[in-house]
């Protein structure tokens, strides 16, 4: 390959308007990650269920009553394709992720990975094509920020059009980014924070973080699952103005975000063992694994309601614990199906299985009703406007299937 050219590394390293420089290309990705078309809005409303778990702190909390138990089951969307990730509910439309799915009636196509925006009727506003590894997007007022395997976008909410595009390398976007206060938390090389309207970095983590995965964020720290305790534990807390490392938990390798509450963070590790960390220096305050016939079981990502920690799981009832103690408070639904991660409103807590079985739960554990629906749901539930929103398909193999979202509620 032919060397770069001193006046190549001359227009990598100098001003921006020099970078047209023919041949360039590749030491101007290097050297300025950042590309940037536009300034992105962040100002306006968010929506009622703007990321994964409703808020920064992913929480899984919201404002407002969930639905009755004779609620109406709508697909608002539909193709063979189905969110495996959690439906983000916007101002006025919905977003959700689909990974390599061709869409029926076009044999020869490429598969469609990446976001899909539909508005409250269900018809198609725009989609974004992105990496298949891509996490749950992140409405901020007028723009939603979305994070692959390669970087963080900032796109249009109404058109979809890329407002800025910051190259962090490989990071982890199991998940989603979070977004706080102006700045936008993400995972790659090192751990990044980004203006939200600009893009612009405001710092990153002075030691590599290849194995950050994701995030919660308050007001004044990070928290971040690793995905490789050998470098640390498998949670730390890092600064919010500055990036500085808190402190580090000594927890396994963690790839869900933490539930963060004011005095402890709760997490979920690959082990599938739930952790309550003080907020203040990061030490594990109690841990509880789940154990069947000596057959270990993980725990789904915790969810904060009411003075409890909720939790899921593969074939055993919701748990709900006290989060001081980490003793049990109740147990609550089916026992033999898998929970995904449940939602709280104002009224109680709504929970989903894969098997097709919705429940409301008062915050006491007392099951108030539990319905069926003839469909796989494939991720967790949002909640917005009275109704849980999640994805679902139907059909026993892979030719057979339709999926999509939906809505269940008034």
């Amino acid at each position: 390959m032919r060397p770069p050219t001193r006046r190549c590394v001359l227009a990598a390293l100098g001003s921006a308007a020099t970078l047209g420089t023919a041949g360039c290309t590749g030491l101007r990705a290097q050297y300025l990650p950042r590309t940037h078309r536009r300034d992105a809005d962040p100002s306006g409303d968010s929506g009622p269920w703007p990321t994964l778990g409703h808020d920064a702190r992913r929480t899984a909390s919201a404002d407002g009553p969930g639905p009755d138990a004779d609620a109406r089951l709508t697909r608002l969307h539909g193709a063979n394709h189905f969110p495996e990730r959690q439906v983000v509910v916007g101002p006025d439309f919905f977003l959700f992720v689909v990974r390599r799915w061709f869409e029926r009636g076009e044999d020869g196509d490429d598969p469609f990975s990446g976001v899909v925006a539909v508005d409250k009727s269900g018809a198609e506003r725009w989609r974004f094509g992105t990496e298949p590894d891509v996490g749950v997007p992140t409405v901020v007022g007028n723009a939603v920020v979305v994070e692959d395997t390669n970087g963080t976008r900032a796109v249009d909410a109404e058109t979809g059009a890329v407002n800025w595009y910051y190259r962090s390398g490989y990071g982890f976007p199991h998940v989603s980014p979070a977004v706080r206060d102006g700045r936008v938390y993400v995972g790659g090389r090192r751990f990044l924070a980004l203006d939200a309207a600009t893009g612009e970095r405001l710092w990153r983590t002075e030691e590599e973080m290849p194995a950050a995965q994701t995030c919660s964020a308050t007001a004044d720290g990070v928290v971040v699952s690793n995905g490789y305790d050998g470098n640390g534990g498998g949670l730390f807390c890092l600064d919010a103005e500055g990036g500085s490392v808190r402190w580090e938990a000594d927890v396994a390798s963690t790839y869900d975000p933490a539930a963060v509450g004011e005095r402890r963070c709760f997490s979920v590790d690959e082990e599938g063992v739930l952790s309550a960390v003080s907020m203040a220096d990061g030490s594990v305050e109690w841990t509880r694994n789940r154990t069947t016939d000596g057959e270990h079981l993980r725990y789904e990502q915790p969810v904060l309601a009411d003075g409890l920690v909720l939790v899921g799981g593969w074939n055993a009832p919701l748990r709900a614990f006290d989060p001081a103690t980490g003793e049990t408070a109740w147990t609550a639904g089916p026992a033999d199906e898998r929970h995904y991660a449940p939602v709280a409103a104002d009224d109680g807590i709504y929970g989903v299985t894969r098997e097709g079985t919705v429940y409301e739960v008062g915050f006491d554990g007392t099951e108030r009703w539990r319905r069926s629906i003839a469909r796989t749901v494939t991720c967790a539930p949002s909640l917005a406007d009275g109704a849980l929103y999640f994805g679902s398909r139907s059909g026993e193999t892979v030719e057979e299937w339709r999926g999509g979202f939906d809505r269940f509620g008034p």
